[in-house]
Parts: structure tokens; sequence; C-alpha cells
């Protein structure tokens, strides 16, 4: 049962344990990134007493923390140094020196009012305020805001309330004050090149690596993959596609009733076959749910495929079948190919969810000339650069989503001296001229009209997926056209 930490006692621990960083006066504005609650407990009167666990991008260790526009008592508790891998500030949109934690005091209140947040540094610059709602009851408390209950991730699932456990979650891993993604990836029989425990253990690293400072459980995301599960072999496996094994075409859903198990799983899991080849075509595709209008997503998914096998060894590398995967998982945690929108090519979003980052490594020369990113964000490496669209020395197994620093781009007013970042030039024309100025139709929506932004994948996950089931849960009675593009063809 979690309980609220006397006020005096946990202060004290906190000075203890982790003493406050000197104060510094921050170059950039705070950006309020995250909200979780550490301590829980709810009195008769329907009253609830917690801690707010709050984390900030740029956040002073003096700055405040207002609920509702008033001051709180709140103390630092940890910090995060940002490695910008040698990318000059100044050349990006939102440079992020550090990541905050404060814990914060709101006192007792109302069980599931909702709590307007902002941050603010000692100059007076300020956050976005951020609603945030607090728990309803002990049963549905979910601290970390990873939509599994609390009680779950402390002494396992019932799922059909028979006071039995179904899955054991604490042996998992799981843990209430850090966020947890749980994933089924059943494999497709005869692979030319399944995925082993190294491309699962590059997606895990990625997730453990994420910024995301917890109060207890340690930070990051704790990934949990169980991929011991096997499905058999067709040419093609389709989700908006109906079931005809003359033609090669299985359904999806056919073959997930037959190997996973929904009455037990379906609450906590997100699913994945990894298939031959996905009949959709592409390398991948997600049930994230899509607006009526078939033009964005206003809903998280809980089933993916990966159909990368059928393509040729470079986009079958360690490297670019870990970026996929991540990439489907992405969108199954309504993440978009855009950022804020849909669009699949965005230099400046440096994200796996970008078909500019996804199968880069696999493209040749030419087009990941043609398709400049920020390449120390990509590679993961100290001033890493394409040169001429060629791999850098030693570029590895680095993937990951983005934290929202990169600089706005202008379509109409392309700096190709400047680039993406760094100064490192960038031919957005492709007419072998580095100018000052250019107008490329970047994102490919057929003008130039755009400003590109990046976009904070990490602190917008969407955990609710299984819980929310997706777009589809059954094949199409009829033949049907997935509503928006399968996943990154090859170049």
């Amino acid at each position: 049962m979690n309980r609220p930490f006397p006020a005096v006692l946990l202060l004290a621990l906190l000075s203890w344990a982790h003493p406050a960083p000197a104060a510094a006066q921050q170059p950039y504005a705070p950006r309020l990134d995250r909200i979780s609650l550490w301590g829980t407990g709810f009195g008769p009167d329907g009253s609830v007493t917690t801690w707010l666990y709050v984390q900030g991008a740029n956040l002073d260790p003096a700055g405040e923390v207002l609920i509702d526009g008033q001051v709180q008592a709140s103390i630092p508790h940890q910090t995060l140094e940002n490695d910008l891998l040698g990318v000059d500030p100044a050349t990006l949109g939102y440079p992020i020196l550090h990541y905050l934690a404060m814990v914060v005091a709101p006192g007792r209140r109302r069980a599931g009012a909702t709590l307007q947040v902002q941050l603010r540094n000692p100059d007076g610059r300020t956050s976005a305020v951020k609603p945030f709602r607090l728990p309803d009851d002990e049963a549905t408390l979910d601290s970390d805001g990873d939509d599994l209950y609390d009680a779950w991730e402390l002494r396992g699932y019932d799922a059909d309330g028979d006071q039995v456990v179904d899955v054991d979650l604490p042996a998992l891993g799981a843990h209430p004050y850090r966020p947890d993604v749980l994933l089924e990836v059943d494999l497709m029989d005869s692979l030319r090149h399944p995925p082993g425990a190294e491309v699962f253990g590059v997606v895990q690293a990625a997730f453990q690596s994420a910024p995301i400072l917890n109060p207890q459980g340690g930070n990051g995301i704790h990934l949990y993959v169980d991929a011991g599960g096997r499905v058999p072999f067709s040419p093609f496996l389709g989700m908006y596609r109906q079931d005809n094994p003359a033609s090669g075409v299985r359904n999806f859903y056919l073959l997930k009733a037959d190997h996973f198990d929904d009455r037990v799983r379906g609450r906590l899991f997100h699913y994945c076959i990894w298939a031959r080849a996905l009949a959709e075509g592409g390398s991948g595709i997600s049930d994230v749910h899509v607006n009526a209008e078939g033009t964005d997503f206003d809903g998280p998914g809980d089933d993916c495929i990966v159909g990368l096998d059928r393509f040729e060894k470079p986009y079958n590398s360690v490297r670019n079948r870990a970026a996929t995967l991540m990439h489907e998982l992405g969108h199954n945690l309504q993440q978009r190919h855009g950022g804020e929108t849909v669009f699949q090519y965005t230099p400046n979003y440096n994200s796996v969810m970008s078909y500019s980052w996804q199968l880069r490594t696999g493209y040749d020369s030419m087009n990941r000339y043609a398709l400049p990113v920020c390449t120390p964000f990509f590679y993961g490496q100290a001033n890493a650069v394409e040169l001429g669209g060629g791999l850098p020395p030693g570029a590895g197994n680095y993937i990951d989503y983005s934290e929202g620093m990169g600089r706005d781009l202008v379509e109409g007013e392309l700096n190709e001296i400047e680039g993406v970042c760094n100064g490192n030039s960038a031919d957005f024309d492709l007419d072998t001229r580095i100018r000052t100025r250019a107008a490329v139709d970047l994102n490919q929506d057929k003008d130039t009209g755009d400003r590109l932004s990046d976009f904070p994948n990490w602190f917008q996950l969407v955990f609710s997926g299984p819980r929310q089931n997706g777009m589809l849960s059954a094949p199409p009675t009829a033949p049907a056209a997935a509503p928006g593009p399968a996943t990154g063809e090859p170049r």
C-alpha cells in the first residue's frame, strides 16, 4: 500500500541523499516535461495526499513549481546533465543543458482534481502550464503514468478477478515508480534475418537511456520483451488485408488469436509479429488509432508488424531491425512520422520515427546526402558527419526518440550553409551549390510553405494502447486499405 511520506522526514532524506545542485543562471526558459507521483494516501473524506515528482528541462535548482498559479514547497531531487555531442547550442532551437526533478508538496487535495502545474526560473521565465489529474483511489493509482496500476506492479495482475495472479509483473521487472512497457514479439518461422537478443537489446537500451527521471526504481523506461513465441510462415502478413492463404497472405489477427493470450495479457502487453513481408508494403505497420478523416492519429495502438525480412541485407542490420521495431512501437505509443504532423521526412525531427532516420544506414550515400539530418544526434557520436553521404567511422547501433531540441526549418528560407545543426552544410535542393537561401519541399507535401519543428517524443508517449486496443482487433470483413502509409520502403 502506498502511503505519503512524512514531510519533515522526506525533506531531510532528500537533502541528505541528493544535495541540491548549486544555483546557476539558466540561459533558456524551463520546459515542463513530466509529472508523476511519489508516496500517495487517500483519506476517508475523498481527499488525496501525495508528493508530485516534477521534471523539467533547463529548470534552475532555485526555480519554483506553481500549482494553480501559487508557488508550492519543493526541493530539487536529482539532475541529469545532457550531452549535446559537440553540437553548438546556438544551432539548436531549444538546447537542453540538463534535466532536473523536483519533489513538490501540493498538500491535501480532492481525489481526482486537476492541477495546473507550471515551472518558473529565478529570472522570471516560465514553462507552459501542464494539467495533471490527481488519482481517484488506491485501486487505480498509477504513480508513474504507464497505465499499469501500482497494485499490479507491486503484487501482480489478476486478469479475471479470481484472486489468483495471472501475470507476475514484479517478476518481469515492473516497478510502480518507473514507467514500464510490455511487449510480446512472435517470430515467423523460416525468416532469413530473425532478430536475436542483440536486436531487442538495442531497443531496450534506448528505452533504459531515455531522459526520464524517476524517484525510485532507476531512471529511464523499462521495456520488457518476450520474444519466445513462433507463428507459421506466410509470404505476406497484413493487418488490413483479408486472409487468403492461397495467394500467400495471412491476416495478422487470425494469427494473433492463435498465438497471443489476449484474456491474460491483452490489458498489459503490446503484441507484434516479426514477419517476412508486409502485405500493405513497407517495413512495418501499427494499429495506432487514426481519425475519421485519415489525416492524423487520435489514439494509441497495441499491435504491430515488422516486415523487414525480405529487404536486402543492408536494411537488415542490427541497427535497422532495432530501429524498425522501435518505430512501430513508437506508433503504438502514439508517435507520428513528423512529430506534431504525419509528414514523413522532417530533417530536424531527431527521432527514429522519421523516415530520414529509421532505415538511414541501409540507404546508399546518394540517398543519405539527399536527406540531411543532425548527424551527431543520429549516430550518438560527438561531431559525427556524413561526408558526401558516407557513413562516419564507427557507426554503431545507437537509436533514439527525440528530446525536441532541433531548430525550426522554414522550407522557403533554407540556409544550406547552416544545414540542420552544428554548421554542417546541407545541399537541400541537390543542385550542388551551397547557398544562404533555398526553397525545398522537405516534408514532401507538395509545397514549400511549411515551418518544420522537432518534437519531444520521450515526454509525449501515450502508454494506454493495450487498454484502448488500437484501431483494429479482428480481420477486416471486406477488402480494406490501411488508413495511413505503411512504414519505410527502402529508397
